[in-house]
C-alpha cells in the first residue's frame, strides 16, 4: 500500500530516472518526477472501462493539500458517472469564451438596449462613464458585489444624488441579460439596494421661475455663457410649452411648422412619445406662441444639423448631461428644479388660472380618446383643439411675463375660446 506523501518528502525527491510516486492519502493521485527534476501531479481514474489520466499541475505551485482536494473532487465526479476531464475542458473553454465587461457592454447595447429601450443612449452613456472605466477589464464572471458597490460609491462621492440608482438599474439589467444569454448563472447585483431620492415632482415657486428665466437669458446673451446657449434655449422652451424634457431636447427641424395656416406649431412624432409600456404613442401638436417662436428661431440660427438644440460635438442635447447639468450650475445644490419641474409648473399655473384637468392634459400631450381632445390625428391638424391649446399657452406666456417682471397677475381666469386663423 502506498505511503502518504508529505511536503518534506516531496522536497527531498531528486531527479533520477522518470518515475511515478503514488500518494496513499488520495486514491488515484500520484506525483511524476521527470529526469529534469519537474514534479507533476497526476490523477488516474477509470470510467466506462477506460483508464484516463489528468494533469493537475506542478509542485510546489500546486501543493500536496490542493492536489489531494482536486483528486477527491474528481473521484466524487467519477462515482456519479461524470468525466472530470470533460468537466475541466468545459470550464476552461467557458473561461476562454467569457467576455470582459467592456466587451459585453457593446453586446448589451446592440442586442438588448437598442431593441427594447428608447433611452438606450442613456444606458450606453452611463455604462461607458461609470462602469467600463472601473471594471471594464474584468471578465463578466470575475465581477463581485463589492465591485458594483464601489462603482455606486464613486457616483455618490461625485455629488450625484440620483445617479447611483440609475447606474445600478442599468448594470442590473446588463447582468440579467448576461444570464439570459447563457454567459452567467448568477448576477453580482443581487441584494444591492440603492434608494432613489424623492423626485422633485413639484411646481416651481415664482422666485425659481424668475431665476430659471433670467439665468437662461444671461446665457443666451453672453459671449462667455455659464451654460451652452442651445441648452439655455431648450430650458426656455420647456418652460413655455410644458412638454417632456426628452421631447424638447431632441426637437428636429422637420417637426416645426412656423408658417402654417394654423399658426406656428410643432408636431412631436409618435415614435418619440412613449405611452405606458408601449414603445410609441400618438403624434402630438404643440401650439407655439410668440415667445416660444422666438426661442426656436434663435436655436435654429445656432444649429447646423437637423436638431434644433444641437450640442457643440454634434447631435441633440441630452436631458441629464445637458438640461439637468445646466440647472445644477444655475441653481446650485439640491433641492433645485429638475428639467421635468417645468412641466409641473405649466400644469400647476394653468390649473390656478381656472383651467380644468382635461384641457391641461391636452396642452401637456396626455392621451385622449376623443376626437376633439386630439390635436393631431390621421396626419391632420384638429384646428379647434389646436386653437384652444393656443389660447391656454398664450395665457401662460402672459402669466410668465408677469412673474418674470414681478407684477401681480391681472387675472387667473382663461376663457376657452377657439381663435380663427
Amino acid at each position: 500500500m502506498a505511503k502518504k506523501l508529505t511536503e518534506k518528502a516531496i522536497q527531498r525527491m531528486g531527479a533520477t530516472n522518470q518515475r511515478d510516486v503514488c500518494d496513499g492519502g488520495a486514491i488515484g493521485l500520484s506525483l511524476r518526477i521527470t529526469t529534469a527534476g519537474r514534479k507533476i501531479w497526476r490523477y488516474r481514474y477509470q470510467l466506462r472501462g477506460k483508464t484516463r489520466i489528468m494533469t493537475l499541475g506542478d509542485w510546489p505551485e500546486v501543493s500536496l493539500t490542493d492536489a489531494r482536494a482536486q483528486a477527491g473532487a474528481f473521484r466524487s465526479a467519477v462515482i456519479k458517472g461524470d468525466d472530470p476531464a470533460a468537466v475541466v475542458q468545459k470550464e476552461q473553454a467557458a473561461k476562454r469564451a467569457m467576455p470582459t465587461v467592456a466587451k459585453f457592454i457593446a453586446e448589451y447595447i446592440s442586442r438588448y438596449a437598442k431593441q427594447n429601450k428608447k433611452s438606450w443612449h442613456a444606458d450606453e452613456l452611463m455604462l461607458k462613464k461609470w462602469v467600463e472605466p472601473r471594471i471594464g477589464l474584468l471578465r463578466m464572471d470575475e465581477v463581485t458585489r463589492r465591485d458594483i458597490v464601489k462603482v455606486l460609491d464613486d457616483c455618490r462621492d461625485a455629488g450625484l444624488a440620483r445617479q447611483p440608482g440609475k447606474v445600478l438599474a442599468v448594470t442590473r439589467m446588463m447582468f440579467k441579460f448576461a444570464i439570459q444569454r447563457g454567459i452567467l448563472d448568477a448576477t453580482p447585483c443581487l441584494y444591492i439596494e440603492e434608494s432613489q431620492p424623492e423626485s422633485a415632482k413639484r411646481a416651481m415657486s415664482e422666485d425659481e421661475i424668475r431665476q430659471w428665466w433670467k439665468e437662461t437669458g444671461k446665457a443666451i446673451s453672453s459671449d462667455a455663457p455659464v451654460i451652452q446657449k442651445p441648452v439655455a434655449l431648450a430650458l426656455r422652451l420647456l418652460l413655455l410649452t410644458g412638454q417632456r424634457p426628452g421631447e424638447v431636447a431632441a426637437l428636429t427641424r422637420d417637426e416645426l411648422f412656423l408658417d402654417s395656416k394654423f399658426g406656428a406649431h410643432w408636431i412631436i412624432a409618435g415614435e418619440r412619445r412613449k405611452k405606458g409600456r408601449a414603445k410609441a404613442g400618438k403624434p402630438h401638436a404643440v401650439a407655439l406662441e410668440p415667445m416660444a417662436v422666438e426661442v426656436v428661431k434663435q436655436a435654429l440660427e445656432l444649429s447646423n444639423s437637423e436638431f434644433v438644440f444641437e450640442k457643440p460635438s454634434g447631435g441633440p442635447i441630452r436631458v441629464d448631461s445637458g438640461l439637468g447639468s445646466a440647472l445644477a450650475r444655475l441653481f446650485g445644490e439640491h433641492p433645485r428644479p429638475t428639467p421635468h419641474a417645468a412641466r409641473h409648473t405649466v400644469a400647476t399655473e394653468l390649473d390656478e388660472m381656472g383651467i380644468d384637468e382635461y384641457h391641461v392634459g391636452r396642452v401637456l400631450g396626455h392621451g385622449s380618446k376623443t376626437v376633439t381632445g386630439t390635436v393631431y390625428m390621421n396626419r391632420r391638424i384638429n384646428e379647434a383643439a389646436l386653437n384652444v391649446q393656443r389660447n391656454l399657452l398664450a395665457s401662460w406666456e402672459r402669466r410668465l411675463s408677469e412673474v418674470v417682471e414681478g407684477k401681480t397677475p391681472s387675472t387667473k381666469v382663461v376663457k376657452l375660446v377657439a381663435r380663427s386663423g
